[in-house]
């Protein structure tokens, strides 16, 4: 009797040891897919927090295009009546300009010949900031501004201009906005100052803050050459963007640039 007693026992504490062996696997197992779950699950929403959207608000690639691409630009409104007429002191005149598209030179823009004279390609959609503006443009010949680039509001109480002057009286590259000067006046040089030179290609990116307050690069070649920041545009916009070209008072003669392309992007 002893003896079964003792076997009965040994056989209780074998199934008791078994069946905590099985919930030490259990738990020991659930807590590896716990841990795992949790690892595989971390980094992602790490990565997804780090991330700043970016929408392409406008592009063109104007080596593509066979001619203007009439669903982002127009060479005809009243808004570029306007800007033309407060570029320039006396006013200005807007002109049709002048294009044509080549796969080597981009969308290639002439039309001011005389002073007082204003050209350029008005963007359709607006943008309301933080947004940026990247252009990519090469002056070909010229006596005043080959090339500059307008964002304006459609009132034109905001605005900031970049500007590429071959006038020997204002050599060099300007920007100006409300809190630098008036839209017809030069502004302010770059930082350092920059030597246009003709048959270069310039990348000019403009950035506007959610503030209002624009930051301007230019670069060539991939070195940056000069910039300027604390510009304020009077606000938010919204801002049309104009590739143009002008004359104000200088010696009459064509001005000539070679656009390649244009984005604008948000932030």
């Amino acid at each position: 009797m002893t003896i079964k007693r003792n076997c009965d026992l040994q056989q209780r504490l074998g199934r008791s040891a078994a069946l905590s062996l099985i919930m030490v696997i259990v738990l020991v197992h659930s807590a590896s897919s716990q841990t795992f779950r949790s690892a595989s699950v971390e980094p992602s929403e790490t990565y997804t927090s780090l991330q700043t959207p970016t929408a392409v608000l406008l592009s063109d690639n104007f080596k593509q295009d066979s001619s203007l691409n009439t669903n982002k630009w127009t060479i005809s409104s009243a808004f570029l009546e306007n800007l033309a007429s407060a570029s320039s002191s006396p006013a200005a005149t807007y002109v049709t300009p002048s294009l044509a598209f080549s796969r080597k030179s981009g969308m290639q823009m002439s039309g001011p010949t005389e002073d007082y004279e204003t050209t350029g390609v008005q963007s359709l959609s607006t943008f309301t900031a933080p947004f940026t503006v990247v252009a990519n443009v090469t002056s070909t010949e010229g006596t005043a501004d080959p090339f500059e680039i307008f964002l304006a509001s459609a009132d034109l109480t905001q605005f900031v201009t970049v500007t590429c002057n071959v006038n020997p009286a204002y050599y060099g590259f300007w920007a100006t906005s409300p809190n630098v000067s008036q839209l017809w006046q030069a502004g302010e040089q770059f930082s350092p100052p920059i030597s246009p030179q003709f048959n270069t290609r310039y990348t000019v990116v403009i950035k506007v803050n959610a503030k209002g307050i624009a930051k301007v690069k230019i670069s060539s070649g991939g070195k940056v050459l000069g910039t300027l920041s604390g510009l304020q545009t009077g606000g938010v916009g919204p801002f049309y963007l104009v590739l143009g070209q002008r004359i104000g008072n200088a010696e009459p003669a064509p001005q000539g640039a070679d656009w390649f392309s244009a984005k604008v992007t948000t932030p």
